[in-house]
């Protein structure tokens, strides 16, 4: 069967549209997924709250389960990710109006040892997160994990938008 060359653009456009259609269903899909798959592999990960995490720039370590009895984020981020750095300055206005919140930075994909402690500005805990961002497979960075006060999975979250903390930490979902 032939196509009328009258026919020909009309009918690329609606094959154009349809596509682009298909890519954003399946873009918007794949993002769902991906936090689903966030949120399956924290709630299954036994050793969340019993494994220890090296701190930045000190020789010990810290274990998640030291923290119960305040709620806990743990925030993955990294040195070179603008939306981290965007992230952890509205942690830390949170963490002003809520200073019972404990905020353990996560410091994914660096290498420890170029942080200088003049990078660690806030109030936070700073630990080696690449080990735990990668056995929760956690899809992207900014990532994190709100902690209840026992150490129970409260949510998920992949990314940033602006805002999204105070809502969750102080306004409540």
């Amino acid at each position: 069967m032939k196509l009328d060359q009258k026919y020909f653009v009309p009918f690329i456009l609606v094959c154009a549209a349809f596509t682009m259609l298909f890519i954003v269903i399946s873009s918007f899909n794949f993002t769902e997924q991906r936090q689903e798959r966030f949120t399956e592999y924290t709630m299954g990960y036994e050793e969340l709250l019993t494994k220890s995490h090296p701190y930045i720039n000190k020789s010990d370590s810290l274990k998640l389960g030291d923290l119960q009895g305040s709620q806990t984020v743990v925030l993955f981020w990294a040195s070179w990710s603008e939306k981290s750095a965007e992230i952890m300055n509205e942690f830390n206005e949170v963490l002003a109006l809520r200073p019972d919140l404990n905020i353990v930075a996560a410091l994914v994909k660096d290498a420890t040892e170029s942080i200088v402690d003049s990078t660690l500005s806030y109030d936070f805990i700073y630990i080696d997160g690449t080990i735990l961002f990668n056995e929760l497979r956690a899809p992207g960075i900014p990532s994190f994990i709100l902690l209840d006060e026992n150490g129970a999975l409260i949510s998920t979250h992949v990314g940033f938008k602006e805002g999204e903390v105070s809502n969750l930490l102080i306004q409540g979902p």
